[in-house]
């Protein structure tokens, strides 16, 4: 037997608990899908900026007393370094701290207020087939469910997406999205002088800028160490190397000995890939599986909680008047909202890492010198990446009521 919900959530990140908690706080009977259970591992730098925390208060009702003792916030902090190849090009201080979470503790309270406001938590539940037609979702062991609407958002990886088609179809270029699909790789590190041990402790968010190519490098506070990354786009300059050779190469220009011996996580990244039609028939993507990410400094957080919220606004909308036209209001609060972002920030990321690699360090320290308060609410969300405007951000139904 089929059981039925009116909205099925697969995926409980960030952007699945948004769309969750937006649409059972309206009364909707909803089904919020996850292969594993919370607490569970996630690689994360775990970075909030301002606009983050405002959403986490709009969507969930959570303030940073909530997040602190529940949602693993453990770091705060007004600075930021930018270097290239380790040499610092701007030390700087924003008007705003920047936060960091422990992903795992951050995601489960987020599930929490979902489940707190009615929605139905299906952890290990392993989604084999979705169908965007008729709202029906396959589990592994011949489990179905269905809903009126689905609200994919299983990450960079989804199966979701898959139920779009092809690009011919009217759905996405899966090509594209490889081309556009960067790799990441994470560790976190415990400070010491030791082999695989971290020089310095780490309480100041640095990004690094010349490596790898058509990428960036990252240290950030964490809640047992410094979490140290790189992200770069596959097909991207690598001089024949192993991705994972660069980020070794990279642990040894911050100072780690004998890197070797430190076991490597990594996983896709969405960099630069946002879906242009991220919804079809009664499916919508959100977050990771629409690839929504922010491609010149990374953020996924804040673009994850409001693509969840604007699906929910969506499928509140097809709900009261036609499936049509839950992605046509998915669509309009995207434009209005994160796609210019996206957009921008792509154009801003390819000039500046063109630059780099043709001209030198140069253009990346005019870029970070020039306006630094500017820049730092630009990453804040005060300030938009197109031309450095005014940014106000716009929520839909049930987002905040």
């Amino acid at each position: 037997m089929v059981k039925s919900y009116d909205v099925l959530v697969v995926g409980a990140g960030p952007a699945g608990a948004a769309a969750a908690a937006v649409l059972a706080g309206q009364g909707l009977r909803v089904g919020l899908i996850d292969r594993a259970e919370h607490p569970r591992p996630k690689l994360c730098g775990g970075l909030l900026t301002a606009k983050s925390v405002e959403a986490l208060g709009r969507i969930f009702g959570l303030g940073l007393a909530e997040l602190a003792k529940g949602g693993g916030l453990f770091h705060q902090t007004p600075q930021y370094l930018f270097l290239h190849q380790g040499r610092e090009l701007l030390r700087g201080t924003a008007a705003e701290p920047f936060r960091f979470v422990d992903r795992p503790a951050f995601d489960a309270l987020l599930t929490s207020v979902a489940v707190a406001r009615g929605a139905e938590y299906l952890p290990g539940r392993i989604v084999e087939q979705c169908d965007a037609a008729t709202g029906l979702v396959r589990l592994r062991g011949g489990e179905e469910l269905c809903g009126r609407f689905v609200i994919g958002a299983d990450g960079a990886n989804s199966v979701t997406r898959r139920a779009l088609g092809s690009d011919i179809s009217g759905g996405y270029d899966r090509a594209e999205w490889r081309r556009n699909l960067a790799a990441a790789i994470e560790v976190e590190l415990p400070v010491g002088q030791g082999p695989g041990q971290f020089p310095r402790p780490v309480l100041v968010p640095e990004l690094h800028v010349g490596s790898p190519s058509a990428g960036y490098g990252w240290v950030f506070p964490g809640p047992n160490g410094p979490k140290v990354g790189i992200c770069g786009l596959r097909r991207g300059k690598r001089d024949g190397r192993d991705f994972g050779a660069i980020f070794l190469e990279f642990l040894r220009l911050l100072g780690v000995a004998e890197p070797e011996g430190v076991a490597l996580h990594g996983h896709p990244l969405p960099y630069g890939n946002a879906l242009t039609r991220p919804a079809s028939g009664r499916l919508l993507l959100a977050g990771d599986a629409g690839g929504f990410v922010e491609p010149l400094f990374g953020e996924g957080i804040f673009y994850a909680l409001a693509t969840g919220a604007h699906a929910a606004s969506g499928v509140l909308c097809g709900l009261k008047n036609g499936q049509a036209a839950a992605a046509v209001e998915y669509g309009r609060l995207l434009a209005r909202t994160v796609r210019p972002e996206l957009v921008w920030s792509n154009r801003l990321r390819w000039l500046l890492f063109w630059a780099m690699q043709n001209i030198g360090a140069g253009p990346i320290r005019g870029f970070v010198q020039s306006s630094p308060a500017a820049l730092a609410e630009m990453v804040h969300g005060r300030r938009s990446f197109k031309l450095l405007q005014r940014k106000t951000w716009e929520w839909g139904q049930g987002v905040g009521e």
